[in-house]
């Protein structure tokens, strides 16, 4: 039975590890990349202004579905490249009040709930994702993390200490098993 406990930990350790290092290889490839975290065509999110409130508030973390070309309608909440002024080239989430035209060619007119004032009209090819939730504890668990201290609190140094523990138990049982063969060595020397 003890065998059996600790094979089944063994396997769970090895799990977490996988698991830990695929997180990190996830969030370092984000961060060194300057991209956006997605994953399995979902896209993350952190508003950074006040212009959604109070339906989005600053802070927040938004999980949005990648845009694929799709119908968009008013009231839909889309991430576009901003491409004019001081939003050029800059991540913007409004909600869209307006569609004109049809296929690539179009527009949409958008706006976050606290401006007083549309955006300037965009082309549908500029939207990057449509929102779809907005989490509740993903946010803070994001914002500690893409602090780089948070970021080796929570991550590095569990994974070191994960490694660190299976080293340990590897260096225990190999010790183990030299135990054991010695003993078995001397049982056959004194049976002889």
């Amino acid at each position: 039975m003890k065998k059996v406990l600790g094979k089944i930990a063994s396997v769970l350790m090895v799990v977490g590890i996988v698991i830990e290092i695929a997180f990190i290889a996830f969030v370092l490839v984000m961060r060194l990349s300057g991209g956006t975290p997605s994953l399995f065509g979902y896209n993350i999110f952190v508003i950074t202004t006040g212009s959604m409130e109070p339906e989005i508030k600053v802070g927040d973390v938004i999980i949005s579905r990648v845009y694929d070309g799709g119908e968009l309608h008013e009231g839909d909440v889309v991430t576009y490249v901003g491409s004019s002024g001081d939003v050029n080239g800059m991540l913007i989430t409004h909600e869209v009040i307006s569609v004109s035209g049809e296929g690539d060619s179009r527009t949409l007119t958008t706006k976050g709930v606290a401006n007083p004032v549309a955006d300037p009209p965009i082309s549908v090819k500029d939207v990057r994702a449509v929102f779809v939730y907005k989490t509740v504890l993903i946010g803070p668990i994001y914002r500690v993390i893409s602090n780089i201290w948070g970021f080796i609190f929570l991550v590095a140094l569990p994974m070191v200490a994960m490694i660190v523990g299976e080293v340990i138990n590897l260096v225990r049982e190999w010790r183990n098993q030299k135990e054991e063969q010695s003993d078995e060595q001397s049982d056959s020397d004194q049976t002889l």
